[in-house]
């Protein structure tokens, strides 16, 4: 588990990079998919979070075995 911070910081820089992509095949100006980049990023890492949160109270709740 040492290494969560650092998986943490590439999953992040991996998915920036994919979110910036497709911002820019998405829009045709390239000014608009620079002003919207941020939220999109946000949006994108916000929900993998919340999908992670989820999947952990699941696992505490439904899978855990005593």
């Amino acid at each position: 588990m040492n290494d969560l911070p650092f998986h943490l910081l590439l999953f992040a820089f991996t998915g920036t990079v994919i979110v910036t992509i497709s911002s820019f095949f998405s829009e045709a100006d390239d000014q608009a998919a620079l002003r919207a980049l941020p939220r999109r990023v946000l949006v994108f890492l916000g929900g993998c979070g919340l999908i992670a949160v989820v999947m952990l109270i699941l696992e505490h709740t439904v899978a855990s075995v005593h």
